[in-house]
């Protein structure tokens, strides 16, 4: 089983006309723990969940996943991001988190026996959230997965100090090109990186339209993105992360086996087609696993 901790929110994406949005379910742990559970893992999610009607609509697209959501659940009304569309797709986020189901605390304890915890975001980074996803991560010995997606002008500053006091927590980093430049402040990105690989085994850099590139001890590996047509950015990181992690649920590297240049690739392979379809439609909508096999054949096989 996998945990994922962190926020659910609603996406209120541009619908065509001024000052006009449709809402989606969204939230990136939330994103990733339904690209989980569409990929046919076993889920848990934790985190601020409101009992209004946009918090029932999240809760029972988790549901309908097969993620068992574990709250905490609030009578505070459901957090929102505004999205506005730049150009090739791209997207930038407005957020309304305070007074939201956001900051709903205490959360519960993760179970016992999990394979792996999944976490990031502006959980990670912004209080009383961050406090519940950080003591969970330390408590922790099971395999940890971590995705900053910072958000500049919300994620607050003193967040790069504790990225980089915890980094020796996690077996897997996922970032974007945008992520560590933001992490590495005035460092040089190269040096920040090499940084980084001294003490997590597994690093993966998403490049955008580019592809990614993946670290893992010796080895380095760039896989391009496939082909598809772009209606949108929203989601596709979270899709990514939830196809590395699929993959490696079933390759055994959760339980502790390594990778060599071929799982690598492999892994990355996978994780760009599950981001792919996600890019193929609007809001963060990840692909099932029947959906996979069908567009992708093999690609996603350990």
């Amino acid at each position: 089983m996998i945990a994922v901790l962190g926020e659910a929110l609603v996406d209120l994406l541009p619908a065509g006309r001024p000052a006009t949005y449709r809402a989606r379910p969204g939230g990136s742990p939330a994103n990733v723990a339904l690209g989980l559970g569409r990929l046919g893992e076993k889920v848990h999610f934790y985190g601020g969940l409101a009992r209004d009607e946009w918090g029932r609509w999240i809760g029972d697209r988790l549901r309908e996943a097969g993620v068992l959501a574990h709250g905490p659940f609030t009578d505070a009304p459901t957090p929102i991001a505004r999205v506005e569309m730049r150009a090739a797709g791209e997207a930038d986020y407005r957020f309304y988190l305070r007074g939201t189901a956001f900051e709903a605390a205490p959360w519960p304890e993760v179970d016992a026996g999990v394979a792996a915890l999944h976490a990031g975001s502006l959980a990670a980074a912004l209080e009383p959230a961050a406090g519940e996803v950080w003591s969970r991560i330390e408590a922790t010995d099971a395999f940890v997965s971590f995705d900053p997606n910072v958000r500049p002008g919300l994620t607050p500053g003193s967040f790069r100090e504790v990225f980089w006091n915890r980094r020796e927590k996690f077996d897997l980093l996922k970032l974007s090109n945008a992520d560590l430049d933001w992490l590495a402040a005035a460092e040089d990105r190269a040096a920040a990186l090499a940084r980084l690989r001294r003490r997590v085994p597994w690093v993966v850099l998403t490049l955008g339209a580019a592809g990614a590139v993946g670290f893992y001890g010796r080895h380095e590996v760039h896989a391009p993105a496939p082909a598809v047509r772009v209606v949108d950015t929203v989601g596709a990181g979270d899709a990514f992360a939830a196809g590395l992690l699929a993959w490696a649920r079933r390759a055994g590297v959760l339980a502790g086996a390594g990778l060599d240049r071929a799982d690598l690739e492999k892994a990355l392979n996978c994780a760009g087609w599950v981001a792919g379809l996600t890019l193929e439609r609007a809001g963060a909508d990840p692909p099932t696993r029947t959906e996979l096999a069908t567009s992708g054949g093999n690609v996603c096989e350990a």
